[in-house]
């Protein structure tokens, strides 16, 4: 089997198994955002994104809209990542289980120019079991709520990327929910870790203060691939 069909093994026993843990939340702002993967949980109907650690089962930073991945962390499949996860634990994040959880992908990959982020001459694939959805028309990828759910999808980016950067926005939809803010994930491919913190402090800067990010992304050049936004 290659990486895509044990990956995909995997994801297709996660959607059935739960593993039954109970969960906390912690106050802490001290992890690093590359180890998190994305808990979505609700208050007062409306959705919202945190760093989930399922090491500790705790969402440990309660509001986190900026996560990052690292390609090559397998060397046998350098353009792949299956980071970050999506996961929690229903009952203590406000989500019902057996409810569909939706990652909503807006069109349009940005790289890294030295200044903040414009249109990529490349493209990104994310597979989800028989899910399929490509940063060049964006689309939905649905996740099934269960106890305690830790669902991995597959990103993988075109092998004639060259090294940089790389940015894709997202927004967490459930039916009966107000959709959520749009958050980020940051890829490195193949660029040196300290420049590379210092793009995903830039998204950190510049994109989470909502509503002035499609004025930034605008001046980058980005906006104008970005056909789909949050419903």
């Amino acid at each position: 089997m290659n990486f895509r069909e044990n990956m995909n093994a995997v994801l297709c026993a996660g959607l059935v198994f739960g593993m039954g843990a109970s969960v906390a939340f912690a106050d802490g702002d001290d992890h690093e955002e590359e180890h998190f993967d994305i808990g979505v949980w609700s208050k007062n109907g409306v959705l919202r994104t945190g760093g989930w650690d399922h090491d500790e089962e705790i969402l440990a930073v309660s509001s986190l809209r900026v996560f990052e991945a690292h390609f090559g962390e397998d060397p046998a499949f350098p353009f792949s990542i299956d980071e970050p996860g999506v996961g929690g634990v229903a009952a203590d994040l406000g989500l019902p289980e057996g409810a569909t959880l939706t990652m909503r992908m807006a069109a349009g990959l940005g790289v890294w120019n030295g200044d903040g982020f414009s249109a990529a001459a490349t493209d990104l694939t994310i597979d989800y079991g028989p899910l399929s959805v490509n940063s060049n028309t964006g689309g939905d990828l649905d996740f099934l709520v269960t106890d305690d759910f830790d669902l991995h999808p597959i990103f993988s980016i075109n092998d004639t990327s060259a090294n940089g950067s790389y940015l894709l926005e997202f927004t967490a939809v459930m039916d009966g929910f107000t959709s959520s803010d749009p958050f980020w994930i940051v890829f490195n491919l193949g660029m040196d870790d300290e420049d590379f913190e210092g793009t995903v402090e830039w998204v950190e800067s510049n994109l989470v203060p909502a509503p002035g990010a499609l004025g930034l992304l605008a001046v980058s050049g980005f906006a104008s691939i970005r056909r789909r936004r949050r419903a």
